[in-house]
């Protein structure tokens, strides 16, 4: 310690360690000098941004309709950022007609042909920029470009051209990206691929059928998902097929879809998926049953009430819940079936629409008071004391 301390009063030591306070005391000058010069740059930048942004809306019915000569902005790098910007914009809430002319003035402006060829020769986050832009033109042209990106070598720049296709919102979108899925060479997560599909086949859902018929594992998964999220009436013929497909995923997606199908249909092909082995598929089938909301339904939905799987019970018992001029025959029926379970997920299910205690009150009336009206009376206060795992007296006051 004490060899230590001298040498550090020697001259040479004491020289050498003013040069390292100094070179420190400059490093940290230098660093919060460059913090303030950033920072009064973007300050500037921005300010100078909004600027011409507001200038910009002030004169956009102008520049839209070619009186303020493009040769007044397209210099500019950062005015032409800002129209592009400003088109794009007024593109998302524009009417049918003047969606046209928007884009009829990116065609004339240059700026579609500048946004296409970013999308093909940039690099790096230039151009995943350019193809999420160019999806939110909305044009056809968009999509040679956006199909090219789908087999860039990187993740983020395919992933950045599925959002552009779905952006786009057009059929012919879809093309690009389904072939490459059936070939199996998209290699992308499949949450975007089937937000890009829900997106382009919204308009025309029978163009995925197809394709659908020659998926197979976990491609025939995703698309089934789709389907039945867009599925129209005249897809039910279809859906009635998936219900026996052989993947239970595809089944419990038909479900969803046979929602959406004329009861004729549906209700037959619902009726074997709410007895489905697997119990997901059994859940989705009476989910759909309920909201198809028919009378024909009730047997089915009171044969699931005395399903083996808890989620399935209840949520028969909240559909049935729903019928208020069959209820007394159908709490007769769940009686009847002398299934414990199935009257406290009925029970439950009055109680949480506030329908149990006008039950009790209706069969309570004079008007119903007879032996059927007693014993099933009797049934739901006992059923209720159990459930609510209460002294049966206070449970006979608080119904």
């Amino acid at each position: 310690m004490g060899f230590f301390s001298n040498g550090m009063l020697h001259p040479v030591g004491a020289y050498f360690l003013m040069e390292a306070i100094l070179a420190s005391f400059t490093g940290i000058a230098a660093l919060l000098l460059f913090i303030v010069i950033r920072r009064a740059t973007r300050r500037s930048y921005f300010r100078r941004h909004n600027l011409l942004a507001f200038n910009i809306r002030k004169q956009w019915p102008a520049i839209l309709s070619g009186v303020t000569e493009s040769r007044a902005w397209r210099e500019d790098p950062m005015q032409r950022a800002v129209v592009q910007d400003v088109a794009l914009r007024e593109l998302d809430a524009a009417s049918p007609q003047e969606r046209l002319r928007i884009q009829e003035f990116l065609r004339a402006s240059g700026m579609l042909d500048a946004c296409i060829e970013q999308a093909r020769k940039g690099h790096g986050w230039q151009r995943r920029n350019a193809l999420v832009t160019l999806g939110a033109t909305l044009m056809r042209e968009a999509i040679p470009a956006l199909a090219e990106a789908l087999a860039d070598g990187q993740l983020e720049t395919r992933l950045a051209a599925v959002r552009g296709l779905g952006r786009t919102e057009l059929p012919q979108a879809a093309d690009p990206i389904l072939e490459r899925l059936m070939a199996n060479r998209l290699n992308i997560p499949a949450h975007p691929v089937s937000n890009a599909l829900l997106r382009c086949c919204g308009t025309r859902p029978q163009m995925l059928l197809p394709y659908l018929r020659q998926s197979r594992g976990e491609v025939r998964e995703l698309l089934a998902r789709v389907a039945a999220e867009i599925a129209s009436p005249e897809m039910a013929d279809e859906m009635v097929l998936m219900a026996g497909d052989a993947l239970p995923e595809v089944r419990a997606c038909a479900t969803r879809a046979l929602a959406a199908a004329p009861l004729p249909l549906a209700l037959p092909a619902l009726a074997g998926l709410a007895r489905d082995p697997v119990w997901f598929v059994r859940l989705r089938a009476v989910n759909s049953l309920d909201l198809l909301r028919h009378p024909r339904t009730i047997p089915i939905l009171l044969e699931a009430l005395c399903d083996s799987n808890r989620f399935v019970r209840l949520r028969s018992a909240a559909a049935l819940s729903g019928f208020i001029r069959e209820r007394t025959q159908i709490l007769e029926n769940v009686v009847d079936s002398h299934d414990r379970y199935a009257l406290h997920a009925m029970i439950s299910a009055l109680e949480l629409a506030g329908g149990f205690g006008k039950v009790i009150e209706q069969l309570s009336e004079p008007l119903h008071h007879d032996a059927a009206a007693e014993r099933l009376l009797g049934a739901l206060r006992e059923g209720a004391a159990t459930l609510w795992s209460a002294d049966p007296e206070s449970v006979l006051e608080k119904v």
